[in-house]
């Protein structure tokens, strides 16, 4: 079966899916904010790149374990009155899993003008080697 999801749908998954390991394994987990991400499949390494307007990078915690990625944190909600907000506030969480162990040691993370660039290369042994077939 498949489930295409909007934003707005998509805060309410866990509605209908109420085992937290289903959810993760289709990468989300219950979260008041919907963060939009790509993900890159480059040769050596997964580049992760998220939108995430207004948020300082000491406001985000990101864990790599084996093959999976964890991206959290909030946005926060200034104690004023408003007469229209659009912009999100609340919890966001992302996590990602992968078919290649990640080298979470040499990951990369940069946050500039609201956009997460995350680079993980893969394992050394998890990338293709080319083998030379020789001759008698």
């Amino acid at each position: 079966m498949t489930m295409y999801l909007t934003p707005h749908r998509r805060r309410h998954l866990h509605r209908y899916i109420p085992n937290e390991s289903i959810a993760r394994n289709i990468g989300h987990i219950h979260s008041d904010v919907h963060v939009p991400i790509d993900v890159v499949d480059e040769k050596d390494a997964f580049a992760i790149y998220a939108t995430l307007p207004g948020l300082a990078a000491d406001e985000l915690e990101i864990e790599i374990v084996n093959n999976t990625v964890d991206i959290k944190g909030e946005f926060k909600n200034n104690e004023v009155e408003y007469l229209r907000q659009e912009r999100p506030t609340g919890t966001f969480r992302r996590y990602l899993r992968f078919s290649t162990k990640l080298d979470a040691a040499k990951a990369d993370a940069k946050l500039n003008d609201g956009i997460l660039n995350l680079r993980i290369p893969k394992v050394e042994e998890a990338l293709p080697k080319t083998i030379k077939v020789k001759t008698k």
